[in-house]
């Protein structure tokens, strides 16, 4: 019988989410199926090969013991009822601002952060003033004041966007989206994103505006990132 690890589902998927991975490619890097990604993500506990849990913790740089203690159940094969990886063929959370709960109503409050530049470095939380009427939708958003013309003539300094981070966890990065992103030293900026084609641990940061130039980063320095779902318009 192939020895597996027990692991807990959501704290699975959380680590794909972290690192704004999509199911694709977090399969690919483990050598697995995309289907036996999506079987361990949705269930309670699940049993995990070690051969793969082993990758899994290189992958992390971390020892499979930590990782056990991370995300492990305590038993090394099956329960009854549990939901267990299928046999292989052959062959990446942020810390974000408190209080962003919505209400069911159709227009709801979220924070609004002004002067944040996709040009230049920002200190976001000194920049954080108020609060913005949007629609209702998913509950981790907020609103920000696009300040300069990196992002033109797509955004324009002024426009007031509006950031889901729930989006960008749930879909991974999709090229040539529009990004804010907190990185670990607390350097934020607004961009597109491109994974590098020949290195999926960089990103390539591009503005909409050809004047400036691409920036190439290291996955690992990004903290937080939110998708841009939609561009605030107010009536002049």
């Amino acid at each position: 019988m192939t020895q597996r690890v027990m692991i807990f589902g959501k704290k699975f998927a959380a680590l794909r989410r972290e690192r704004y991975l999509t199911q694709d490619e977090f399969a690919q890097r483990l050598e697995m199926s995309p289907a036996n990604i999506r079987r361990l993500e949705q269930a309670e506990v699940g049993g995990m090969q070690v051969k793969n849990f082993r990758r899994l913790a290189a992958l992390l740089n971390i020892s499979p013991d930590d990782l056990r203690r991370a995300i492990g159940a305590k038993q090394t094969s099956p329960p009854a009822g549990a939901e267990a990886e299928s046999q292989e063929p052959p062959m990446a959370s942020a810390e974000f601002p408190a209080g962003l709960k919505e209400s069911p109503r159709d227009i709801v409050d979220v924070p609004h952060f002004h002067g944040v530049s996709a040009a230049r470095i920002e200190n976001r939380t000194d920049a954080a003033q108020g609060r913005a009427a949007v629609p209702a939708g998913s509950k981790r958003r907020f609103a920000v004041t696009v300040d300069g013309d990196c992002m033109e003539p797509k955004y324009r300094d002024g426009d007031i966007v509006v950031f889901s981070v729930d989006a960008a966890e749930r879909e991974g990065i999709v090229d040539g989206k529009n990004y804010f992103i907190q990185f670990t030293d607390g350097e934020n900026t607004f961009k597109r994103i491109f994974p590098d084609p020949e290195n999926r641990e960089l990103l390539i940061l591009r503005c909409w505006n050809e004047r400036y130039p691409q920036r190439i980063v290291d996955r690992s320095r990004v903290k937080l990132l939110a998708r841009a779902v939609y561009r605030l318009m107010p009536d002049e």
